[in-house]
């Protein structure tokens, strides 16, 4: 996943929300980031569609 992409980094966010993180909330919280970025890869392949479009 590259977090230069427009759109990636809205992803991570939306993931991270869905699974309970409050930014609003101040206190440290650990969280398995590549389960989140997975789970990002993942929602923006099925928002954008495959890279090649022979696929």
């Amino acid at each position: 996943m590259n977090l230069h992409e427009p759109g990636a980094v809205r992803a991570l966010l939306d993931v991270a929300l869905a699974r309970g993180w409050q930014p609003e909330v101040r206190r440290g919280v650990e969280i398995d980031g590549w389960s989140l970025l997975e789970a990002a890869a993942a929602a923006r392949v099925g928002t954008t569609g495959p890279a090649d479009p022979k696929d």
